[in-house]
């Protein structure tokens, strides 16, 4: 969600671990933060060294005071019983430098006061409000069941009468227990002087970037009691407008199974791709989106085919967490391969898909 009145700020010292598998991170907060509303810029030249170093060590600084990084933010993904994981498509106007713009990733933002960005537990709610916020799922019966998370009834309803849906469902809920996947990765969190302030262990996996933007994320895995098959996903993301009004993104929600992704080579097609969009004005329907060229992949390059695979990291981290080939055990080997294409300046995507 937006960034505005988020307590965010500069980390000047940051460490991190890595043992192959689990990673560590430590974050020391300044003791008087001074706000700051506006992402942190990319240094994939920083990020090159340090991962390079993270890799080969097990251990690296991650923040100094010349490149600093900000606390973590939250996100989550669902996972189907049917090894299908939901994601969305970045899409931003073209031209406005937008970060990872057609890329594939996961619901997830910043803590939205300085008490929940000093709490494990304002950490973890972030991450899964983010996603009852954007990810709206209904079944496909002819009057659609609205599915509910159990412990997120308040963010979905919410989402819900964003979009002006809550007339349409007249109280047809199906409630369900989503399973969080358990983690091996730690995030710990002092004061300057050393001082703990929250950790947490086990609750989520962790991502490092440094290529468009510096971030530190928390991602959780959501698995549902339910099928792939049975629902239709709205996205809604979007933002309240001056007039006060919510404005509705639109992004494309896709539906892709694990299999598919197996040594899956970033940049390359997805192989017919399950993608909605949704019509709010009358009537209000789901559908499968049509393309015509040109066609836009990862980084807004034109490409020969409109569903180029592009994980953005909070996608990556999870497709290792679920032990899916080409990513288990690689998220860091990913984000570096990333950084240094940034830093030499060297496209992403296979030569055979870029519009010659």
């Amino acid at each position: 969600m937006q960034e505005q009145g988020i307590s965010i700020f500069k980390i000047p010292k940051a460490e991190a671990t890595y043992d192959g598998k689990n990673l560590t991170v430590r974050l020391y907060y300044p003791n008087n933060p001074e706000e700051l509303n506006k992402r942190l810029p990319g240094n994939s030249v920083f990020g090159v060294t340090t991962l390079e170093t993270l890799l080969r060590e097990g251990h690296a600084t991650i923040a100094t005071p010349e490149c600093p990084i900000k606390p973590a933010d939250g996100g989550s993904i669902y996972l189907f019983k049917d090894n299908v994981v939901l994601v969305h498509r970045r899409k931003f106007p073209l031209g406005k430098n937008s970060v990872h713009n057609f890329y594939h990733s996961a619901p997830g933002g910043y803590t939205e006061s300085l008490n929940a960005t000093r709490s494990e537990q304002g950490l973890i709610t972030t991450g899964l409000k983010e996603t009852a916020e954007e990810q709206i799922l209904f079944t496909k019966d002819k009057y659609p069941w609205l599915i509910v998370a159990n412990d997120l009834k308040e963010y979905t309803l919410q989402a819900v009468r964003n979009l002006g849906l809550d007339f349409d469902i007249q109280n047809r809920f199906k409630f369900v227990d989503a399973e969080t996947l358990p983690s091996g990765d730690t995030l710990q969190v002092y004061d300057e002087e050393g001082n703990e302030i929250f950790t947490s262990k086990g609750k989520g996996f962790l991502d490092i970037m440094w290529d468009n933007s510096t971030s530190l994320s928390l991602m959780q895995i959501r698995k549902l009691p339910i099928s792939s098959e049975e629902i239709l996903p709205i996205d809604a993301e979007g933002v309240i407008g001056k007039d006060g009004a919510f404005v509705h993104f639109n992004r494309e929600s896709y539906l892709i199974p694990l299999s598919e992704l197996a040594n899956k080579l970033f940049g390359t097609p997805l192989e017919n791709p399950r993608v909605y969009q949704t019509q709010l004005t009358n009537p209000r329907v789901v559908y499968h989106p049509s393309y015509s060229q040109p066609f836009y992949g990862p980084d807004e390059k034109k490409v020969t085919n409109p569903h180029l695979f592009a994980p953005e990291n909070h996608f990556t981290v999870c497709l290792d967490a679920l032990d899916v080939p080409g990513f288990k055990g690689k998220r860091l080997d990913w984000q570096l391969w990333k950084e240094k294409c940034t830093r030499d300046k060297v496209c992403m995507i296979p030569s055979e898909f870029l519009v010659k």
